[in-house]
């Protein structure tokens, strides 16, 4: 057995005699000791219904039923089962009520003491109790570890056919054989048809309750329906006599307000019209002119500036180049000095040159003549050879020295001659574009000028109107020139100029239309909305429109009223006649069902155990018995072996049951009482391993030793005693008060004024001991 199976604790409130009872299980051999009658056997009874019972075997439980189950006087009875499995707890509640069908409940007990519900419904608890516990069924239980009075021994006393009934039950196989036995396809065919006009007679009485059920709410719905429309009538009476004073008043009052709104509208556009003026005065065609002379004057005099510099760089590089030739200082920036230096040196070079020319003409003349010539043409002396020769150089290099002085002469002449031209050029030039700066220079400061003035004007103006949220747009723009602001604000100011001049035309046209003068408007505007908040009108929200088609939806929805409620008047009268009819039908109908009830109830018993369970020739049947007969030989003799027996049992196919001794074939009826009871035991215990597959770890046996002489209570007793050694939880139900000398823990049941009361041994102890 892979889990242990312990029964806890159980506790009863209001079930058979039991008004409150609670009791703790211990492990080992329990006894329940008291005379007859004393509820000890509606302990296990109730063990049994919270189990195992469910929902369609209810009526029948203990002859009764529920009825029987709970306790007389009460109306609701309530059964708790706590059971551990392989170390889990388990808590099992089952409610039993008189006027309702029962409730059940089972919960897991954590380790912490808290409660987790694992199903709800009878029947899903009862599923997982046989889940739990492994078990085919719940009814077996009842055949094999649980014991009812003089049921011990019945197994072995039975003959073969008996037992093989019994087996067959246990394995849900004898139902149908009896079915087959007791009754005949005619007689189902009779009580078929008695079942079947029970059916359609149920029916048709379930269709007309049904439908004197929908009536009678009907006319209840009706009626209430009908009361409603009858005060809804009246209030909608009364809400259309409203609108129609509302609707005069409210349309003056659309009147009225926009006049006012129009005069707080020109109002506010008052107070801008005398700067809108200014606005729209001022010439913004002259003030973007002058912003663009002023543009176009800085372009060009930021490109004479260039230019200028461009040219002084020029004329400086001229000038270093002039130093460099003629080799002095010259003041940066003086170009009219450096001119006149250039002149004056051109004027010098020019003598120079001049004078050369004369003095190399005249050496050449002078060489001519030595050559030529034997007195020298200077000192008209004699000319050797020698002197000649001497005068000759001289002449020569004199000759030479000329020439290369006039070269240099007309080089520098030539290169300054073209610095004095690029130097008179360029000084011209930036006189010029002096001139052209100086006219432009003014001429941006006048543009300039006249803009800052128009600026200053502009500015004024915004200063003026920097509060006003209808020109914010255009304050905000933030523009440096304040072209954009002032376009801005013309072409808002334009706008509220012409719309100044449109409200006023519309204002006018209203109070026309109102016969009255501007001066009155408040006043009319506050006492027309007082009457309307006096008739409920919200003037915040309202229109004309509005309220008109709410007075049109009203005037309709008092017209459908109207005819509704005649409409329902009418339907009532057809019901209360249709009820009486009825009510009359349903009548006859209750009669005729509760004739035909008997019939079909008999027949829908009849009918599961004649067509839906196989008979005793059936090939499950067989298939099932035999395995079963082998299941319970094996485990039979298993525990007889474990009892310490030294014989054995065999069961043939009609399950009589053989026992085979040391000596040989044994009579059934030759056993001895110990040998009996024992064998009783191992059939029960096998029973449990066969149907269960296992041996659950606790065993129930209710009144074991009634009709028992003195030796064989002695021997149940022994042979219980060794049962306990292997069964962690025995209990024992019994009047016979010897049980006390084997019982590992006692518990006394007693009935006092018609209620039971149970009392462990150890608890009357030690209440006896306080007295």
């Amino acid at each position: 057995m892979s889990e242990t199976i312990l029964l806890r604790r159980i506790r009863l409130k209001n079930i058979l005699s039991h008004e409150n009872t609670e009791i703790h299980l211990p492990i080992g051999l329990i006894a329940f000791v008291g005379p007859n009658g004393a509820g000890k056997s509606s302990i296990i009874d109730a063990v049994v219904y919270a189990l195992f019972v469910t929902p369609s075997a209810t009526k029948g439980y203990r002859g009764e039923g529920k009825r029987g189950l709970i306790r007389s006087g009460a109306s609701e009875g309530v059964i708790e089962v706590e059971i551990s499995i392989g170390g889990k707890t388990y808590l099992v509640q089952r409610y039993a009520s008189v006027n309702r069908p029962d409730a059940a409940f089972i919960y897991e007990i954590t380790s912490d003491g808290n409660k987790k519900v694992i199903a709800t419904g009878v029947q899903n608890v009862v599923s997982i109790i046989e889940k739990l516990l492994s078990i085919p069924s719940t009814e077996a239980v009842r055949f094999s570890i649980i014991s009812r009075q003089n049921e011990l021994t019945r197994f072995i006393v039975e003959t073969e056919a008996k037992r093989k009934e019994i087996v067959l039950k246990l394995l849900g196989l004898d139902e149908l054989e009896k079915a087959k036995e007791l009754f005949t396809r005619e007689v189902l065919k009779d009580i078929e048809k008695a079942k079947d006009n029970y059916e359609d007679k149920k029916r048709l009485l379930f269709e007309s309750y049904k439908k004197l059920e929908s009536i009678k709410s009907n006319i209840n719905l009706l009626n209430e329906k009908a009361r409603k429309l009858e005060e809804a009538f009246s209030q909608l009476n009364r809400e259309v006599e409203t609108f129609e004073k509302a609707k005069d008043a409210l349309m003056r009052f659309e009147k009225i307000k926009k006049a006012r709104d129009l005069m707080i509208e020109i109002s506010r556009y008052h107070s801008l019209e005398s700067v809108c003026k200014k606005i729209a005065s001022i010439e913004l065609g002259k003030i973007i002119s002058q912003l663009e002379i002023y543009k176009n004057s800085k372009r060009e005099l930021d490109g004479i500036i260039k230019q200028l510099n461009e040219y002084k760089s020029r004329l400086d590089n001229l000038r270093q180049q002039a130093s460099g030739i003629l080799q002095v200082t010259i003041e940066e920036n003086d170009a009219e000095k450096l001119i006149s230096i250039i002149e004056d040196r051109l004027s010098e070079l020019k003598e120079l040159l001049q004078l050369k020319k004369a003095e190399m003409d005249l050496s050449e003349k002078s060489l001519q003549a030595i050559k030529t010539s034997s007195i020298c043409p200077v000192c008209r002396r004699p000319l050797d050879e020698e002197l000649k020769k001497i005068l000759l150089s001289d002449a020569h290099d004199r000759i030479e020295s000329s020439k290369r002085l006039i070269k240099e002469y007309i080089a520098t002449e030539s290169k300054l001659q073209e610095l004095l031209n690029s130097m008179k050029s360029l000084h011209e030039t930036i006189i010029r574009y002096g001139m052209k700066y100086d006219l432009l220079n003014q001429q941006m400061k006048k543009a300039l000028e006249e803009y800052n003035n128009s600026k200053q004007i502009i500015g004024k103006i915004i200063d003026e109107v920097k509060d006003s949220n209808e020109l914010q747009e255009c304050i905000e723009l933030n523009d440096f020139s304040s072209v954009k602001t002032l376009q801005c604000l013309q072409r808002k100011c334009i706008e509220y100029l012409n719309m100044l001049s449109d409200r006023a035309a519309q204002l006018q046209k209203i109070l026309s239309e109102l016969g009255i003068e501007s001066e009155v408007v408040i006043k009319e505007f506050n006492a027309l909305q007082h009457t309307l908040s006096n008739l409920g009108i919200d003037t915040e929200k309202a229109s004309f429109e509005e309220l008109e088609k709410r007075y049109r939806e009203s005037i309709k929805r008092f017209q459908m009223v109207r005819d509704e409620l005649n409409r329902i008047k009418g339907k009532l009268e057809e019901l209360e006649k249709s009820r009486t009819d009825l009510e009359k039908q349903v009548s006859e109908l209750e009669t005729e069902v509760k004739s035909l009830e008997k019939d079909a109830m008999i027949f829908n018993a009849l009918d599961v155990l004649a067509n839906n369970i196989l008979g005793k020739d059936g090939l499950i049947a067989k298939v099932l018995t035999k395995e079963a007969r082998r299941l319970m030989e094996m485990y039979t003799n298993n525990i007889l072996n474990e009892f310490g027996m030294d014989f054995r049992i065999s069961i043939d196919n009609e399950f009589n049951i053989e026992v085979q001794g040391p000596l040989g074939r044994i009579d059934l009826r030759g056993l001895s009482g110990g040998e009996s009871i024992a064998l009783a035991i191992a059939l029960r215990l096998a029973l449990a391993y066969t149907v269960f597959g296992r041996l659950p770890g606790f065993l129930m046996l209710d009144e074991p030793t009634q009709f028992l002489d003195e030796e064989r209570r002695k021997i149940l007793f022994d042979v219980i005693k060794k049962l306990s050694q292997r069964i962690p939880q025995v209990i024992v139900v019994t009047h016979d008060r010897d049980v006390i000398e084997i019982a590992d823990h006692i518990f006394y049941v007693n009935k006092e004024g018609g209620r039971s009361f149970v009392r462990e041994k150890s608890i009357i102890q030690k209440e006896i001991l306080e007295i």
